[in-house]
């Protein structure tokens, strides 16, 4: 009875290789947002997720294959409450963009940085997907131009999303105040511009 007992203590904890993996991709998450890319291992991933080594490269072949895989791992986060936000109306998917970059300000972050040092400044890359996504929709639903240039116009969002990160940062900030300025300021910027009627470019100015 007793080398049975012994036996079944010694058995290995089966894991759920869907949960780990998951839960290696969240931890690699963590220390991007704490260390950035080149700071990046598989050891110090496989300990914040609470497995070995040896199990973390069953999952990913080494530091390079983990990073790719996060980033896709992050980008479909993203895009899946996009998706599942449900939101039609142009100041609606304005206000849901912000909120969620808000909320996911780390990843953006990571991801906006890669953009921005040439290494996926891509059709394809993660926050552009986002953005063209939106573009799209609001395209779709007759909110915006039949003619509207979603290839420029991702790319100057994406500018934008640089600039509300850097807003997330400021000390003691609310994201949801934030996220609602930042939707009402870029919606009046859209529907109107910045200058006044009585200053639009052309209009001569008084002596």
């Amino acid at each position: 009875m007793r080398q049975k007992t012994e036996t079944a203590a010694r058995k290995p904890r089966i894991r759920n290789p869907v949960q780990t993996r998951a839960r290696l991709l969240q931890a690699t998450v963590e220390l991007l947002a704490r260390k950035g890319p080149d700071g990046l291992s598989i050891k110090e991933a496989a300990e914040l997720a609470e497995v070995s080594r040896g199990v973390a490269y069953q999952h990913f072949e080494d530091r390079d294959h983990l990073l790719r895989e996060a980033k896709g791992w992050i980008t479909e986060r993203l895009l899946e409450s996009m998706k599942d936000s449900g939101v039609a109306v142009a100041d609606d998917v304005l206000l849901h963009t912000a909120r969620l970059v808000l909320k996911n300000r780390d990843a953006t972050t990571l991801l906006i940085s890669d953009a921005i040092a040439g290494r996926e400044l891509l059709p394809a890359h993660p926050i552009n997907r986002l953005l063209r996504l939106s573009l799209e929709q609001l395209k779709k639903n007759g909110e915006a131009r039949a003619d509207l240039d979603i290839e420029i116009l991702s790319y100057i969002f994406l500018g934008m999303t640089s600039t509300l990160v850097m807003l997330s940062r400021i000390p003691d900030s609310d994201p949801e105040e934030l996220a609602q300025r930042f939707a009402r300021e870029l919606s009046a910027f859209m529907r109107e511009g910045i200058f006044s009627p009585t200053l639009l470019p052309g209009t001569p100015r008084r002596a």
